[in-house]
Protein backbone atom coordinates (compact mmCIF):
# COMPACT_ATOMS: atom_id res chain seq x y z
CA UNK A 1 0.00 0.00 0.00
CA UNK A 2 1.22 3.48 -0.83
CA UNK A 3 0.08 6.53 1.13
CA UNK A 4 0.37 10.08 -0.14
CA UNK A 5 -0.36 13.34 1.68
CA UNK A 6 -1.56 16.52 -0.04
CA UNK A 7 -2.46 19.96 1.31
CA UNK A 8 -5.40 22.13 0.35
CA UNK A 9 -6.48 25.73 0.87
CA UNK A 10 -10.28 25.92 1.00
CA UNK A 11 -11.82 29.38 0.75
CA UNK A 12 -15.44 30.05 1.65
CA UNK A 13 -18.00 31.79 -0.57
CA UNK A 14 -18.73 34.01 2.45
CA UNK A 15 -16.64 34.70 5.52
CA UNK A 16 -17.82 32.01 7.94
CA UNK A 17 -18.55 33.20 11.46
CA UNK A 18 -19.84 31.49 14.57
CA UNK A 19 -19.89 32.48 18.23
CA UNK A 20 -16.39 31.03 18.44
CA UNK A 21 -14.44 32.05 15.32
CA UNK A 22 -14.38 33.61 11.87
CA UNK A 23 -13.07 31.49 8.99
CA UNK A 24 -12.13 32.84 5.58
CA UNK A 25 -9.90 29.94 4.51
CA UNK A 26 -9.11 26.50 5.93
CA UNK A 27 -6.06 24.36 5.30
CA UNK A 28 -6.61 20.62 5.19
CA UNK A 29 -4.50 17.53 4.62
CA UNK A 30 -5.89 14.97 2.17
CA UNK A 31 -4.66 11.42 2.62
CA UNK A 32 -4.60 9.16 -0.43
CA UNK A 33 -4.26 5.40 0.11
CA UNK A 34 -3.41 3.43 -3.04
CA UNK A 35 -3.28 -0.33 -3.60
CA UNK A 36 -3.32 -2.31 -6.83
CA UNK A 37 -3.83 0.86 -8.84
CA UNK A 38 -6.92 1.90 -6.83
CA UNK A 39 -7.00 4.91 -4.47
CA UNK A 40 -9.19 5.91 -1.51
CA UNK A 41 -9.31 9.31 0.18
CA UNK A 42 -9.71 10.91 3.60
CA UNK A 43 -9.27 14.44 4.92
CA UNK A 44 -8.13 16.22 8.09
CA UNK A 45 -8.78 19.94 8.74
CA UNK A 46 -6.48 22.45 10.38
CA UNK A 47 -9.33 23.58 12.66
CA UNK A 48 -9.52 24.38 16.40
CA UNK A 49 -5.88 23.35 16.45
CA UNK A 50 -5.29 23.53 20.20
CA UNK A 51 -8.37 21.47 21.02
CA UNK A 52 -7.91 18.78 18.37
CA UNK A 53 -4.10 18.81 17.98
CA UNK A 54 -4.72 19.66 14.34
CA UNK A 55 -2.07 22.17 13.34
CA UNK A 56 -0.53 21.31 9.99
CA UNK A 57 2.83 20.59 11.59
CA UNK A 58 1.28 18.25 14.16
CA UNK A 59 -0.87 16.42 11.64
CA UNK A 60 2.08 15.84 9.32
CA UNK A 61 4.20 14.61 12.24
CA UNK A 62 1.43 12.22 13.29
CA UNK A 63 1.10 10.89 9.76
CA UNK A 64 4.84 10.25 9.67
CA UNK A 65 4.72 8.30 12.93
CA UNK A 66 2.18 5.88 11.43
CA UNK A 67 4.39 5.09 8.44
CA UNK A 68 5.71 1.70 9.70
CA UNK A 69 2.19 0.46 10.43
CA UNK A 70 0.77 1.71 7.13
CA UNK A 71 3.62 0.26 5.08
CA UNK A 72 2.66 -3.27 6.14
CA UNK A 73 -1.05 -2.93 5.39
CA UNK A 74 -2.75 -4.99 2.70
CA UNK A 75 -6.51 -4.59 2.71
CA UNK A 76 -6.82 -7.75 0.65
CA UNK A 77 -4.74 -9.87 3.01
CA UNK A 78 -5.00 -11.24 6.56
CA UNK A 79 -5.54 -8.51 9.14
CA UNK A 80 -6.61 -6.09 6.42
CA UNK A 81 -10.10 -5.46 7.75
CA UNK A 82 -10.57 -1.69 7.94
CA UNK A 83 -12.21 -1.82 11.37
CA UNK A 84 -9.37 -3.86 12.84
CA UNK A 85 -6.87 -1.47 11.30
CA UNK A 86 -8.67 1.44 12.98
CA UNK A 87 -7.98 0.01 16.43
CA UNK A 88 -4.28 -0.32 15.59
CA UNK A 89 -4.14 3.23 14.28
CA UNK A 90 -6.08 4.57 17.27
CA UNK A 91 -3.41 3.14 19.57
CA UNK A 92 -0.77 5.07 17.57
CA UNK A 93 -2.80 8.30 17.48
CA UNK A 94 -4.56 8.65 20.85
CA UNK A 95 -4.67 12.46 20.70
CA UNK A 96 -5.01 13.07 16.96
CA UNK A 97 -8.63 12.41 15.95
CA UNK A 98 -8.46 14.26 12.64
CA UNK A 99 -5.44 12.33 11.32
CA UNK A 100 -7.00 9.11 12.57
CA UNK A 101 -10.22 10.02 10.76
CA UNK A 102 -8.42 10.84 7.50
CA UNK A 103 -6.62 7.50 7.52
CA UNK A 104 -9.71 5.54 8.54
CA UNK A 105 -11.85 7.15 5.84
CA UNK A 106 -9.17 6.63 3.18
CA UNK A 107 -8.87 2.94 4.08
CA UNK A 108 -12.63 2.37 4.16
CA UNK A 109 -12.92 4.18 0.82
CA UNK A 110 -10.09 2.11 -0.66
CA UNK A 111 -11.59 -1.15 0.58
CA UNK A 112 -14.97 -0.33 -1.00
CA UNK A 113 -13.31 0.61 -4.28
CA UNK A 114 -11.27 -2.60 -4.31
CA UNK A 115 -14.55 -4.47 -3.84
CA UNK A 116 -16.19 -2.38 -6.57
CA UNK A 117 -19.12 -1.34 -4.36
CA UNK A 118 -20.39 1.95 -2.86
CA UNK A 119 -19.11 2.81 0.59
CA UNK A 120 -22.52 2.37 2.23
CA UNK A 121 -22.62 -1.22 0.98
CA UNK A 122 -19.12 -2.11 2.17
CA UNK A 123 -20.09 -0.73 5.60
CA UNK A 124 -23.09 -3.08 5.73
CA UNK A 125 -25.67 -0.28 5.47
CA UNK A 126 -28.82 0.10 3.42
CA UNK A 127 -28.72 2.38 0.40
CA UNK A 128 -29.38 5.96 1.62
CA UNK A 129 -32.64 7.24 0.19
CA UNK A 130 -34.11 10.72 -0.11
CA UNK A 131 -31.27 12.51 1.69
CA UNK A 132 -31.54 16.27 2.19
CA UNK A 133 -29.09 18.55 3.95
CA UNK A 134 -29.82 21.59 6.06
CA UNK A 135 -28.23 24.87 4.96
CA UNK A 136 -25.93 26.70 7.37
CA UNK A 137 -26.08 30.47 7.81
CA UNK A 138 -23.01 31.87 9.51
CA UNK A 139 -23.14 34.61 12.10
CA UNK A 140 -23.29 38.13 10.67
CA UNK A 141 -25.58 41.15 10.55
CA UNK A 142 -29.26 40.42 10.00
CA UNK A 143 -29.03 41.91 6.52
CA UNK A 144 -26.15 39.65 5.48
CA UNK A 145 -27.75 36.55 7.02
CA UNK A 146 -31.02 37.22 5.21
CA UNK A 147 -29.03 37.63 2.01
CA UNK A 148 -27.46 34.21 2.51
CA UNK A 149 -30.88 32.61 2.95
CA UNK A 150 -32.18 34.32 -0.17
CA UNK A 151 -29.29 32.80 -2.12
CA UNK A 152 -30.44 29.32 -1.09
CA UNK A 153 -34.27 29.26 -0.90
CA UNK A 154 -36.27 26.07 -0.53
CA UNK A 155 -33.98 24.00 1.68
CA UNK A 156 -35.58 21.63 4.19
CA UNK A 157 -34.07 23.41 7.21
CA UNK A 158 -31.70 26.27 8.01
CA UNK A 159 -28.97 25.93 10.61
CA UNK A 160 -28.48 29.40 12.05
CA UNK A 161 -25.45 30.53 14.05
CA UNK A 162 -26.34 32.96 16.84
CA UNK A 163 -24.03 34.81 19.20
CA UNK A 164 -26.85 35.26 21.73
CA UNK A 165 -30.06 33.21 22.04
CA UNK A 166 -31.96 36.37 22.89
CA UNK A 167 -31.08 37.94 19.54
CA UNK A 168 -34.59 37.35 18.21
CA UNK A 169 -34.37 40.12 15.63
CA UNK A 170 -32.25 37.95 13.35
CA UNK A 171 -34.72 35.06 13.58
CA UNK A 172 -37.63 37.42 12.96
CA UNK A 173 -36.01 38.68 9.76
CA UNK A 174 -35.12 35.17 8.58
CA UNK A 175 -38.63 33.89 9.31
CA UNK A 176 -40.04 36.43 6.86
CA UNK A 177 -38.13 34.62 4.11
CA UNK A 178 -39.02 30.96 4.76
CA UNK A 179 -41.39 28.54 6.47
CA UNK A 180 -38.65 25.94 6.93
CA UNK A 181 -37.63 24.95 10.47
CA UNK A 182 -34.61 26.60 12.11
CA UNK A 183 -31.85 24.70 13.86
CA UNK A 184 -29.85 27.14 15.98
CA UNK A 185 -26.26 26.61 17.07
CA UNK A 186 -24.57 28.27 20.03
CA UNK A 187 -21.11 26.71 19.53
CA UNK A 188 -20.60 26.59 23.33
CA UNK A 189 -21.07 30.35 23.62
CA UNK A 190 -24.36 30.90 25.47
CA UNK A 191 -25.29 31.42 29.12
CA UNK A 192 -28.32 29.82 30.85
CA UNK A 193 -29.68 33.16 32.02
CA UNK A 194 -29.90 34.28 28.38
CA UNK A 195 -31.17 31.04 26.85
CA UNK A 196 -33.84 29.90 29.33
CA UNK A 197 -36.01 33.06 29.13
CA UNK A 198 -35.75 32.98 25.33
CA UNK A 199 -36.96 29.39 24.90
CA UNK A 200 -40.69 30.17 24.36
CA UNK A 201 -39.82 32.88 21.82
CA UNK A 202 -37.39 30.61 19.97
CA UNK A 203 -40.08 27.96 19.74
CA UNK A 204 -42.58 30.45 18.38
CA UNK A 205 -40.12 31.42 15.62
CA UNK A 206 -39.96 27.83 14.42
CA UNK A 207 -36.72 26.76 16.11
CA UNK A 208 -36.95 22.97 16.21
CA UNK A 209 -33.47 22.07 17.43
CA UNK A 210 -30.80 23.72 19.59
CA UNK A 211 -27.21 22.59 19.16
CA UNK A 212 -24.51 22.80 21.86
CA UNK A 213 -25.62 25.97 23.66
CA UNK A 214 -23.17 25.69 26.59
CA UNK A 215 -19.48 24.83 26.94
CA UNK A 216 -18.58 21.15 27.04
CA UNK A 217 -17.74 21.33 30.75
CA UNK A 218 -21.21 22.68 31.71
CA UNK A 219 -22.82 19.26 32.18
CA UNK A 220 -25.07 20.36 35.05
CA UNK A 221 -26.47 23.24 33.03
CA UNK A 222 -27.03 20.92 30.06
CA UNK A 223 -28.94 18.41 32.18
CA UNK A 224 -31.15 21.16 33.59
CA UNK A 225 -31.85 22.53 30.12
CA UNK A 226 -32.83 19.08 28.86
CA UNK A 227 -35.53 18.87 31.54
CA UNK A 228 -37.14 22.24 30.83
CA UNK A 229 -36.61 22.96 27.13
CA UNK A 230 -39.61 22.67 24.79
CA UNK A 231 -37.06 22.39 21.99
CA UNK A 232 -34.78 19.32 21.72
CA UNK A 233 -31.13 20.06 22.51
CA UNK A 234 -28.31 18.10 20.90
CA UNK A 235 -24.61 17.80 21.68
CA UNK A 236 -21.82 18.72 19.30
CA UNK A 237 -18.60 19.66 21.09
CA UNK A 238 -19.71 17.49 24.03
CA UNK A 239 -19.71 14.32 21.91
CA UNK A 240 -16.25 13.53 20.58
CA UNK A 241 -16.07 9.74 20.89
CA UNK A 242 -18.14 6.72 21.98
CA UNK A 243 -16.81 7.33 25.51
CA UNK A 244 -18.97 10.49 25.71
CA UNK A 245 -22.22 8.79 24.81
CA UNK A 246 -23.42 7.96 28.33
CA UNK A 247 -22.92 11.52 29.58
CA UNK A 248 -24.56 12.98 26.48
CA UNK A 249 -27.57 10.67 26.78
CA UNK A 250 -28.17 12.13 30.26
CA UNK A 251 -27.63 15.76 29.31
CA UNK A 252 -29.01 16.04 25.75
CA UNK A 253 -31.87 14.83 23.60
CA UNK A 254 -29.47 13.84 20.84
CA UNK A 255 -26.01 14.07 19.31
CA UNK A 256 -24.33 15.54 16.23
CA UNK A 257 -21.75 13.06 14.98
CA UNK A 258 -18.93 14.37 12.81
CA UNK A 259 -16.65 11.58 11.55
CA UNK A 260 -13.56 13.80 11.46
CA UNK A 261 -14.03 14.80 15.10
CA UNK A 262 -14.94 11.25 16.13
CA UNK A 263 -11.78 9.75 14.63
CA UNK A 264 -13.24 8.34 11.44
CA UNK A 265 -16.11 6.41 9.94
CA UNK A 266 -15.50 3.43 12.22
CA UNK A 267 -16.32 5.17 15.54
CA UNK A 268 -18.92 7.45 13.90
CA UNK A 269 -20.87 4.43 12.74
CA UNK A 270 -20.68 2.85 16.21
CA UNK A 271 -21.87 6.10 17.84
CA UNK A 272 -24.83 6.48 15.50
CA UNK A 273 -25.96 2.91 16.00
CA UNK A 274 -25.68 3.20 19.77
CA UNK A 275 -27.55 6.52 19.77
CA UNK A 276 -30.41 5.04 17.74
CA UNK A 277 -30.67 2.15 20.19
CA UNK A 278 -31.04 4.68 23.00
CA UNK A 279 -33.72 6.64 21.16
CA UNK A 280 -31.56 9.76 20.80
CA UNK A 281 -32.02 12.30 18.04
CA UNK A 282 -29.16 11.95 15.56
CA UNK A 283 -27.50 14.48 13.29
CA UNK A 284 -24.61 13.81 10.93
CA UNK A 285 -22.35 16.78 10.32
CA UNK A 286 -19.00 17.84 8.96
CA UNK A 287 -16.02 20.06 9.70
CA UNK A 288 -14.49 22.59 7.29
CA UNK A 289 -13.50 20.13 4.55
CA UNK A 290 -13.76 19.48 0.84
CA UNK A 291 -15.58 16.84 -1.16
CA UNK A 292 -12.66 14.50 -0.39
CA UNK A 293 -13.85 14.18 3.20
CA UNK A 294 -17.57 14.89 3.27
CA UNK A 295 -18.43 12.56 0.38
CA UNK A 296 -17.76 9.58 2.66
CA UNK A 297 -19.79 11.10 5.49
CA UNK A 298 -22.96 11.23 3.41
CA UNK A 299 -22.91 7.44 3.01
CA UNK A 300 -23.95 7.23 6.67
CA UNK A 301 -26.91 9.54 6.02
CA UNK A 302 -29.52 6.80 6.16
CA UNK A 303 -28.89 6.41 9.90
CA UNK A 304 -29.78 9.95 11.00
CA UNK A 305 -32.69 12.29 11.60
CA UNK A 306 -30.86 15.40 10.41
CA UNK A 307 -28.12 15.70 7.80
CA UNK A 308 -25.77 18.69 7.70
CA UNK A 309 -23.35 18.21 4.80
CA UNK A 310 -23.69 21.54 3.01
CA UNK A 311 -19.98 22.33 3.33
CA UNK A 312 -19.38 21.71 -0.39
CA UNK A 313 -22.00 24.35 -1.20
CA UNK A 314 -20.36 26.84 1.17
CA UNK A 315 -16.98 26.57 -0.56
CA UNK A 316 -15.73 28.90 -3.27
CA UNK A 317 -13.21 26.22 -4.36
CA UNK A 318 -13.05 22.44 -4.03
CA UNK A 319 -10.61 19.59 -4.71
CA UNK A 320 -12.69 17.38 -6.98
CA UNK A 321 -16.09 15.84 -7.54
CA UNK A 322 -18.09 13.76 -5.09
CA UNK A 323 -21.14 14.45 -2.98
CA UNK A 324 -23.55 16.65 -4.92
CA UNK A 325 -26.25 19.01 -3.66
CA UNK A 326 -28.99 20.42 -5.84
CA UNK A 327 -30.42 23.92 -5.47
CA UNK A 328 -32.60 22.91 -2.52
CA UNK A 329 -30.20 20.61 -0.67
CA UNK A 330 -31.15 17.20 -2.06
CA UNK A 331 -28.08 14.97 -1.75
CA UNK A 332 -26.73 13.06 -4.73
CA UNK A 333 -24.29 10.22 -4.02
CA UNK A 334 -22.20 9.51 -7.13
CA UNK A 335 -22.80 6.19 -8.85
CA UNK A 336 -19.20 5.13 -8.35
CA UNK A 337 -17.43 2.71 -5.98
CA UNK A 338 -16.32 3.88 -2.56
CA UNK A 339 -17.26 7.38 -1.49
CA UNK A 340 -17.58 8.38 -5.14
CA UNK A 341 -15.04 11.17 -4.75
CA UNK A 342 -12.84 11.87 -7.78
CA UNK A 343 -9.93 14.28 -7.34
CA UNK A 344 -9.55 16.97 -9.97
CA UNK A 345 -5.94 18.09 -10.36
CA UNK A 346 -7.09 21.37 -11.93
CA UNK A 347 -9.37 22.31 -9.01
CA UNK A 348 -8.23 25.45 -7.23
CA UNK A 349 -8.58 23.98 -3.75
CA UNK A 350 -5.26 22.16 -4.04
CA UNK A 351 -2.31 23.84 -2.30
CA UNK A 352 0.38 21.14 -2.41
CA UNK A 353 -0.35 18.26 -4.74
CA UNK A 354 1.45 15.18 -6.03
CA UNK A 355 2.02 15.86 -9.75
CA UNK A 356 3.74 14.30 -12.79
CA UNK A 357 7.23 15.43 -13.72
CA UNK A 358 6.09 17.76 -16.48
CA UNK A 359 4.32 19.95 -13.89
CA UNK A 360 7.58 20.71 -12.02
CA UNK A 361 9.82 21.29 -15.05
CA UNK A 362 8.48 24.82 -15.82
CA UNK A 363 9.12 25.87 -12.21
CA UNK A 364 12.67 24.54 -12.40
CA UNK A 365 13.29 26.48 -15.61
CA UNK A 366 12.11 29.73 -14.04
CA UNK A 367 14.23 29.20 -10.94
CA UNK A 368 17.39 28.19 -12.79
CA UNK A 369 17.31 29.89 -16.22
CA UNK A 370 21.05 29.27 -16.62
CA UNK A 371 20.28 25.55 -16.71
CA UNK A 372 17.97 25.17 -19.73
CA UNK A 373 17.40 21.41 -19.31
CA UNK A 374 15.03 21.04 -16.36
CA UNK A 375 14.91 17.26 -16.72
CA UNK A 376 16.65 14.97 -14.23
CA UNK A 377 17.55 11.36 -15.09
CA UNK A 378 15.41 10.04 -12.21
CA UNK A 379 12.32 12.13 -12.95
CA UNK A 380 10.41 9.24 -14.53
CA UNK A 381 11.56 6.54 -12.08
CA UNK A 382 8.53 4.82 -10.46
CA UNK A 383 9.85 5.59 -6.96
CA UNK A 384 10.25 9.31 -7.66
CA UNK A 385 7.73 11.72 -6.18
CA UNK A 386 7.04 15.21 -7.51
CA UNK A 387 5.16 17.84 -5.50
CA UNK A 388 3.94 21.23 -6.65
CA UNK A 389 2.79 24.24 -4.65
CA UNK A 390 -0.24 25.59 -6.44
CA UNK A 391 -1.81 29.02 -6.70
CA UNK A 392 -5.24 28.92 -8.40
CA UNK A 393 -4.17 25.75 -10.17
CA UNK A 394 -0.82 27.13 -11.35
CA UNK A 395 2.48 25.63 -10.13
CA UNK A 396 4.41 28.27 -8.16
CA UNK A 397 6.77 25.94 -6.34
CA UNK A 398 8.19 22.46 -6.76
CA UNK A 399 10.06 19.71 -4.97
CA UNK A 400 11.10 16.23 -6.05
CA UNK A 401 12.09 13.19 -4.00
CA UNK A 402 14.45 10.59 -5.45
CA UNK A 403 15.21 7.20 -3.93
CA UNK A 404 18.91 7.92 -3.55
CA UNK A 405 21.29 7.40 -0.64
CA UNK A 406 23.61 10.32 0.20
CA UNK A 407 27.25 10.35 -0.91
CA UNK A 408 29.44 8.38 1.48
CA UNK A 409 31.06 10.56 4.11
CA UNK A 410 28.98 13.68 3.45
CA UNK A 411 25.62 13.01 5.14
CA UNK A 412 24.88 10.57 7.99
CA UNK A 413 23.57 7.47 6.27
CA UNK A 414 20.99 4.96 7.38
CA UNK A 415 22.57 1.54 7.99
CA UNK A 416 19.90 0.09 5.71
CA UNK A 417 20.61 1.07 2.07
CA UNK A 418 17.71 2.53 0.16
CA UNK A 419 16.14 4.24 3.19
CA UNK A 420 17.02 7.78 2.12
CA UNK A 421 15.32 10.26 -0.19
CA UNK A 422 17.11 13.05 -1.95
CA UNK A 423 15.24 16.36 -2.03
CA UNK A 424 15.81 18.01 -5.39
CA UNK A 425 14.64 21.25 -7.00
CA UNK A 426 12.97 22.48 -3.80
CA UNK A 427 12.03 26.14 -4.31
CA UNK A 428 9.16 28.58 -4.79
CA UNK A 429 8.72 31.46 -7.19
CA UNK A 430 9.29 34.99 -5.91
CA UNK A 431 5.58 35.84 -6.07
CA UNK A 432 4.72 33.41 -3.23
CA UNK A 433 7.80 33.66 -1.05
CA UNK A 434 6.88 34.56 2.49
CA UNK A 435 3.35 33.13 2.12
CA UNK A 436 4.11 29.71 3.62
CA UNK A 437 4.17 27.89 0.28
CA UNK A 438 7.76 26.73 0.80
CA UNK A 439 7.01 25.43 4.29
CA UNK A 440 3.98 23.56 2.96
CA UNK A 441 6.08 21.96 0.23
CA UNK A 442 8.82 20.91 2.62
CA UNK A 443 6.58 19.43 5.35
CA UNK A 444 4.60 17.55 2.71
CA UNK A 445 7.81 16.23 1.15
CA UNK A 446 8.98 14.99 4.56
CA UNK A 447 5.66 13.25 5.15
CA UNK A 448 5.58 11.66 1.70
CA UNK A 449 9.17 10.45 2.17
CA UNK A 450 8.32 8.91 5.54
CA UNK A 451 5.18 7.25 4.19
CA UNK A 452 7.33 5.78 1.40
CA UNK A 453 9.53 4.17 4.04
CA UNK A 454 12.41 6.66 4.11
CA UNK A 455 14.25 7.30 7.34
CA UNK A 456 16.08 10.39 6.17
CA UNK A 457 15.82 13.22 3.64
CA UNK A 458 18.90 15.01 2.36
CA UNK A 459 19.82 17.47 -0.35
CA UNK A 460 21.97 20.33 -1.60
CA UNK A 461 20.68 23.63 -0.23
CA UNK A 462 21.85 27.04 -1.50
CA UNK A 463 23.55 29.10 1.17
CA UNK A 464 20.77 31.72 1.08
CA UNK A 465 18.22 29.04 2.10
CA UNK A 466 20.12 27.48 5.03
CA UNK A 467 18.09 29.41 7.61
CA UNK A 468 14.88 28.04 6.08
CA UNK A 469 16.11 24.47 6.34
CA UNK A 470 17.35 24.93 9.92
CA UNK A 471 13.93 26.30 10.84
CA UNK A 472 12.40 23.04 9.62
CA UNK A 473 14.70 20.80 11.62
CA UNK A 474 17.42 20.09 9.08
CA UNK A 475 21.07 19.83 10.04
CA UNK A 476 23.41 21.84 7.85
CA UNK A 477 26.59 19.88 7.08
CA UNK A 478 29.63 20.50 4.92
CA UNK A 479 29.79 22.27 1.61
CA UNK A 480 28.48 20.37 -1.38
CA UNK A 481 29.88 20.67 -4.88
CA UNK A 482 28.74 23.85 -6.57
CA UNK A 483 26.00 23.09 -9.06
CA UNK A 484 26.26 24.72 -12.50
CA UNK A 485 24.57 28.11 -12.56
CA UNK A 486 23.27 27.89 -8.98
CA UNK A 487 26.10 29.07 -6.74
CA UNK A 488 27.36 27.84 -3.38
CA UNK A 489 25.53 25.00 -1.58
CA UNK A 490 25.70 22.93 1.62
CA UNK A 491 24.49 19.45 2.35
CA UNK A 492 21.33 19.40 4.52
CA UNK A 493 19.90 16.39 6.27
CA UNK A 494 16.92 15.48 8.45
CA UNK A 495 15.30 12.40 9.91
CA UNK A 496 11.72 11.90 8.78
CA UNK A 497 10.60 11.34 12.39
Amino acid sequence: MRITAHETGLTQRHLWRSAREAIAMTRTVIVEAEQDGVAGYGEASCFMTDHYNSSLERMHADLRCTAPLLAALDLGGPGGDADAVWHRLAAELPASPFVLAALDSALHDLRARLLGVPLWKSLGLDRPQGLRSSYSIGLDTAEVMVGKLRERPGWCAYKVKLADPGDLGILRELRRETDAPFLIDGNCGWEPDRLVPALPHLHSFGVRLIEQPYPRAAWDDARTLKEISPIPVIADESITSPADLDACAEAFHGINVKPMKAGGLTPALAMLRAARERGLITMLGCMPESAAGVSATAHLGGLVDHLDVDVVDLLAVDTGHGLGLDATGHVNLPDRPGSGYLPDATAHGWYVHHVPADRVHPVRRQLAPATPDAHHPQDEHPDTRHLAALLQGRAVGAASLYAEDPPAGHVPSDPRPGRARRLYGMATLDEVRGTGAGSALLRTALTVAALDGAGTVWGHAPDAALGFYRKHGFDVLGRSPDLPGTGSHHFVHRSTR
